[in-house]
């Protein structure tokens, strides 16, 4: 009778083991998930077709994984090929601010290239480097000097607007007057598919207003149509929230 009672008394120990009223998950139950992770909203990436001209090529730009911008120590921030407006535009990358990289632009004429060195991840085509020329096709890319900054990223390409294409820019860039000609300006870049005319009137904007939403929204959907920089994406979309 004694090993009986025992003999329950240990089967019933067990169930309460495995028992999900201990405060322990059975062993076939999923893992734990942290609620506020669990709650925590997913921003769905906003495709605009139009900005880049070859986005089945983009993901060349995307080395090392680096699908959100990670991994990789330096990317372009630039659609693969695009059309550009603006004659001295405005480059960026992903790299260190610190650290010296060679920028390299050249037309795929082989008639043209031109070389600086700078200091940080951006470059504002200088007044006293020859200005693009419209109808031009250009290639562009960094190298870093250290080699602990990673290999340089595939090039991107540039196609500056001429002909009745630029014709027809230019003449919708005048009709735009009043106080908010800014703004309308950066949203007709935005609705020509102008990805680096874009880029550059809603941050010139943006140093004027940073309280402003609105325009971190804005510039957050240009950079959303580049993997490189779906980080800076987020940073803006955070702000606009």
């Amino acid at each position: 009778m004694k090993r009986s009672i025992t003999a329950l008394l240990a089967a019933a120990c067990a169930l309460l083991a495995v028992s999900p009223g201990n405060g322990q998950a059975p062993a076939n139950a999923p893992p734990a998930q942290n609620p506020a992770a669990q709650n925590a909203p997913r921003r769905v990436k906003t495709k605009v077709d139009g900005f880049d001209l070859a986005p089945d090529k983009a993901s060349a730009n995307q080395i090392g994984g680096a699908s959100r911008g990670e991994g990789a120590k330096t990317l372009l921030y630039a659609p693969h090929k695009a059309r550009v407006y603006s004659l001295r535009p405005n480059f960026a990358w992903k790299g260190d601010s610190t650290a010296t990289y060679k920028f390299h632009i050249q037309d795929t004429l082989g008639t043209f290239s031109w070389d600086r060195e700078v200091t940080g991840a951006t470059l504002a085509y200088p007044a006293d480097a020859p200005a693009l020329t419209p109808g031009g096709i250009y290639l562009w890319k960094v190298a870093p000097d250290s080699p602990l900054l990673g290999p340089p990223p595939p090039a991107s390409i540039i196609v500056v607007l001429g002909g009745a294409d630029r014709a027809q820019i230019d003449a919708g860039l005048s009709q735009i007057q009043g106080s908010d000609a800014d703004a309308s300006r950066a949203r007709y870049f935005y609705d020509q598919r102008l990805w680096y005319d874009a880029v550059d009137a809603y941050s010139n904007l943006i140093a004027m207003h940073p309280s402003q939403a609105s325009l971190y929204q804005m510039r957050g959907t240009l950079y959303d149509q580049v993997p490189a920089a779906w980080l800076l994406a987020d940073a803006d979309f955070a702000h606009a929230n």
